[in-house]
């Protein structure tokens, strides 16, 4: 009884460790494949975009080829989403600095315009 014990846990805890193997190499291979994929679509959309098309979806040249030149195992269009992402937060906080000065821009304006208006 203790020797059917015995060999029924370590046969079961070679099948958990089969799949566990099986399982973390099939998903590599996704993995791969996907990476493989979006690697040929990111070179196909620096082939087809011109510089001002990149800068409609908010990347330029170098972003394309930064995203490129990482691992063959890596996704480049994870690089090209973060580095999107980075430079639309940058555009709206410029935009938000902009709007927060405007305010101030146009007093000054007026300002211009009383003293020109005592002036003359």
């Amino acid at each position: 009884m203790l020797l059917m014990t015995i060999t029924a846990k370590s046969l079961s805890s070679v099948s958990a460790g089969v799949t566990r193997v099986a399982t973390i190499g099939v998903v590599g291979t996704i993995q791969l494949v996907r990476a493989l994929a979006h690697r040929r679509e990111v070179m196909r959309l620096g082939a087809e975009l011109d510089e001002r098309g990149l800068k409609d979806i908010g990347l330029v040249r170098s972003d394309i080829d930064g995203a490129l030149a990482t691992s063959w195992l890596d996704d480049p269009s994870t690089v090209l989403a973060e580095r999107s992402r980075s430079s639309s937060n940058l555009a709206a906080a410029r935009r938000e600095h902009a709007l927060r000065h405007a305010g101030s821009a146009p007093m000054l304006a007026q300002k211009a315009d009383i003293t020109v208006a005592r002036c003359a």
